[in-house]
């Protein structure tokens, strides 16, 4: 446009004869009618800058013209195969630098919403930021494939494969877009309905975006997925919802991070409704192209993810999906998933299993490494609660539970009891000679709901505690929040699984429960302070044996009325050749008591089968070995609702069928860091 002072010139003549353009260089700066156009400017591939007005019937062309117009108050409409389609079709090694799609709103176009990519090796885009978009209704594709809402990818001209070619995109940012109803298109041959890809990209954030309603129409055996990387290095994709993601065949899942993946992140997403799998871990096979053009698949994590009721299809029936087609035995390193809440339920005609692992073609999975931890895998259909083939992968500190009591599988049987299927799997599940696996309700918030608070650990859940020290195991830093935002203190004691800690950390009911002396009752004991505790400092103390019977006690006093259900524990480990540890309830003076005996050598309860009636009264219990040497050790007990009074009970102990005090002697005792009592019922 042109003005004079700060009013656009509407008319310009020389002599009596209007002028028809203005062009600065090839670029046109005025049109006679651009102080009148409509509030509504049209462009089309086919309009023309030179003839149109700007109108649906007759557009203008060229991005030239709508930089050249007046754009306040009015709104742009733009018509072709893509929507907005950056491309940067500079010789090799050109850079284009900041480019920003930002605010727009994409509807019904063909093939992508909008598509960032290279016409040549190696250029690309850097600083990309496409944030705070809408796009709806792009349902079509090409020949190729790739298509959906967002995109950006190199693949397009074949300059994929991160093995073979540097990345064309680098610190990549889609934030803050609404993706809708890109449904693809049926018979095409490669994934197409995808919300947002990004791949031949070193570096991306992927955050706050919304994939909903999408890929219904896609019939390939290569799916798509609602977010997701593929050959990318350090993208991390976060806190985005995908709901209702569609395929007809495979994939249809929420979240993935496929082929050539290398230290990328899934954090704090949640998905709903699809199809597929909530969370994908998978390689796919490239070795049918000349070499192999993929970097393998390492230093990936999936972690504080939610995924509910997904996987609804026969061809990816499973809640969280982790394998490979790639026969590369370099493939599939150093992998952590931990953290991740996955709720599955039968819907329709679909039983999905809650956690599958396996390959296809063959492939032997036996060189992946990797940690799978801390997560809730919850069956409440008729599926599988897991299906767990051949891995070296650790896998450890999870709660499985199935509410029909669905069978877990490995190596293609399924087994009827926890004991048959960590055997047969290879000691998934069993870590310093004890069980790891939880295996009872988590008791979430609303585990039939649909907003990601429901599935919350409830108040009296007997989760908190019971996972994990994922760190201390296996060297993994944890983030600094939960799912919901909650945050996780960089020391703790108590780890527990899943996506969310409890809304309220359960408060330690016992008086100075880390050093025994007000409040607590010492019975035949030489109580010795300052030993090496938990966290490398000298807070621990040893229960040394004086006498025979020696206990530590702190009495308990409550409303009788209501039956109550404690959790009471402590961290221990044996002082010379003590092997048992004793929790214990009692009335006081009364012959009225349960006791547990931990074997904490054996890395079991001694003996639990011979109590009986006392495991009613017990309904849970918990040994997890801490790799400083001390074990988590801690039972829930129902206190019946005719008492006021009751004793928390700790003592080193003999085994059975000795039981109970042990003689004095050799510096026998139980060392201990702390005791610990939690209301849960």
């Amino acid at each position: 446009m042109i003005n004079l002072g700060s009013a656009e010139i509407g008319d310009l003549r020389v002599g009596a004869s209007q002028v028809a353009r203005v062009y600065l260089g090839e670029d046109i700066i005025w049109h006679p009618n651009f102080d009148s156009l409509p509030a509504a400017i049209y462009f089309s591939a086919a309009g023309n800058d030179d003839t149109g007005a700007g109108t649906q019937a007759s557009p203008f062309k060229t991005l030239k013209m709508a930089n050249a117009v007046a754009r306040a108050g009015k709104t742009l409409y733009f018509r072709g195969a893509h929507g907005i389609r950056a491309i940067n079709s500079h010789a090799e090694g050109i850079q284009i630098d900041d480019v920003v799609i930002d605010g727009c709103e994409v509807r019904g176009y063909g093939r992508n919403g909008i598509f960032a990519t290279v016409a040549n090796y190696p250029s690309g885009l850097t600083g990309l930021q496409i944030t705070n978009n809408i796009v709806e209704d792009c349902t079509q594709n090409d020949e190729r494939g790739h298509t959906g809402g967002i995109i950006v990818a190199a693949e397009e001209a074949d300059f994929w494969g991160l093995a073979t070619h540097p990345a064309s995109h680098r610190d990549v940012v889609v934030t803050g877009n609404t993706v809708r109803r890109c449904k693809g298109k049926r018979d095409a041959p490669n994934h197409v309905g995808s919300g947002i890809i990004v791949a031949q990209t070193e570096g991306g954030l992927v955050e706050n975006n919304l994939a909903e309603d999408c890929g219904e129409n896609s019939t390939n055996q290569a799916g798509p997925v609602g977010i997701w990387a593929w050959d990318a290095i350090g993208v991390v994709i976060r806190k985005n919802t995908v709901l209702r993601q569609r395929s007809a065949r495979s994939d249809g899942g929420g979240f993935d991070l496929d082929g050539g993946c290398k230290d990328c992140v899934l954090e704090y997403n949640f998905s709903m409704g699809c199809t597929g799998p909530g969370i994908i871990i998978f390689s796919f096979d490239d070795t049918a192209y000349p070499a192999n053009k993929l970097l393998d698949y390492s230093g990936n994590i999936a972690r504080y993810n939610l995924s509910v009721r997904d996987g609804q299809t026969v061809r990816s029936e499973f809640g969280m999906f982790i394998g490979t087609m790639r026969p590369v035995a370099s493939d599939f390193q150093n992998i952590r998933v931990y953290n991740n809440t996955i709720v599955v339920d039968t819907v329709g005609a679909f039983s999905p299993t809650c956690l599958s692992i396996q390959t296809f073609g063959g492939v032997d999975f036996s060189h992946a490494t990797g940690v799978i931890a801390n997560n809730i895998f919850l069956q409440k259909g008729a599926g599988l609660l897991c299906d767990v083939r051949t891995t070296a992968m650790q896998i450890h500190g999870n709660c499985f539970h199935s509410v029909q009591g669905t069978a877990m599988r490995s190596f293609g049987f399924d087994w009827e009891t926890v004991d048959q299927w960590i055997s047969a799997s290879g000691n998934k599940e069993f870590l310093h000679g004890t069980h790891t696996i939880f295996v009872d309700n988590p008791q979430l918030v609303n585990d039939s709901g649909t907003n990601p608070e429901d599935f919350r650990p409830a108040d009296d859940s007997p989760l908190y505690g019971v996972g994990m020290d994922i760190n201390a195991e296996f060297g993994i830093a944890r983030p600094t929040e939960d799912f919901l935002g909650n945050a996780l203190p960089a020391t703790q004691v108590f780890f527990t699984p899943g996506a969310m800690e409890p809304d309220t950390p359960l408060p330690n009911l016992l008086t100075s429960p880390n050093v025994l002396n007000t409040g607590w009752e010492l019975n035949d004991i030489d109580l010795i302070s300052g030993l090496l505790g938990m966290f490398g400092g000298t807070s621990a103390q040893n229960i040394r044996v004086d006498a025979e019977g020696a206990a530590v006690g702190q009495l308990r006093t409550f409303t009788a009325g209501t039956e109550k259900i404690f959790r009471r524990g402590g961290f221990v480990k044996p002082a010379a050749d003590v092997i048992a540890a004793v929790i214990g309830n009692r009335q006081p003076d009364i012959n009225d008591y349960w006791w547990t005996w931990f074997d904490i050598v054996a890395g079991e309860l001694d003996d639990a089968d011979a109590w009986g009636a006392y495991l009613d009264s017990v309904p849970r219990f918990r040994m997890q070995k801490r790799p400083n040497g001390f074990w988590l050790i801690m039972h829930e007990m129902k206190v019946p609702s005719t008492w006021t009074q009751d004793k928390f009970w700790a003592q080193p102990s003999a085994p059975h069928p000795l039981r109970g005090g042990i003689n004095e002697g050799l510096g026998r005792g139980l060392i201990h860091d702390g005791f610990f009592e939690f209301r849960v019922g």
